[in-house]
């Protein structure tokens, strides 16, 4: 690389960054983000072609820090520095998140329980149901994996749920479940699966407090849907 493309990115890179501190982020865009990140990972490179090229492989930058670092590594000038970083800032952000949310271990309301159910299934490439078994003050009891993958089998999560709810000795459940493919329709399943579980939970004198579907900033309360529609 000649001086002078050498002076050219050490002085792109001091605008960036003297640009970053003055305006707290605020104006920059997901791959500019991305493209300063790589800065602390790539000494002397183009790194917003790298930012552009990552965001158009794995569609946005949700996808980028979601992948694992064998996929990140299969773009061009990302090696095993830079995918550790991306792989890592995400951990952090999930970490930072989960910690933030055990000071307040309440889920009252839809969208506390939207929140919680963004943080735990953040990253995950299958779909997760999972179950938040809590008290009489819906304080959070235990969380736990209900099924994973392709859910189509209602009797065994519905079986599940019920040893759980007694083994925990909850009196409360919320359900979530994330869509990684996006969209947060529920289907013919999830309408039924809540509505056979809010009257079996009923019978051993737990309140199902929601079921939701969660894609990021989406979501839809399946148990409010129905409320409304029947």
């Amino acid at each position: 690389m000649s001086k002078s493309i050498t002076n050219s990115h050490t002085e792109h890179r001091k605008r960036v960054r003297e640009r970053y501190l003055n305006s707290c982020a605020k104006g920059f865009s997901e791959h500019e983000l991305l493209e300063m990140l790589l800065f602390y990972s790539i000494p002397r490179a183009n790194t917003n072609e790298m930012a552009h090229a990552l965001i158009e492989r794995f569609g946005s930058i949700n996808g980028v820090m979601e992948a694992s670092i064998d996929e990140l590594k299969l773009v061009r000038g990302i090696g095993d520095k830079s995918a550790i970083l991306i792989n890592l800032t995400m951990m952090l952000a999930k970490e930072y998140a989960e910690t933030r949310f055990k000071e307040s271990r309440r889920i009252v309301t839809i969208e506390d329980l939207v929140d919680y159910a963004n943080i735990h299934t953040f990253g995950a490439l299958n779909e997760l149901v999972c179950g938040v078994f809590m008290d009489d003050n819906l304080n959070v009891i235990s969380t736990n994996v209900i099924a994973s993958g392709t859910i189509n089998e209602t009797r065994p999560m519905l079986r599940t749920v019920m040893e759980l709810c007694v083994l925990k000795r909850a009196t409360a459940l919320a359900i979530f479940h994330n869509h990684p493919n996006g969209g947060v329709e529920p289907s013919t399943e999830d309408i039924d699966f809540t509505i056979l579980l809010e009257r079996e939970l009923k019978i051993i004198g737990v309140t199902l407090t929601e079921h939701v579907i969660v894609d990021g900033k989406d979501y839809t309360a399946i148990l409010k849907l129905i409320k409304e529609k029947y």
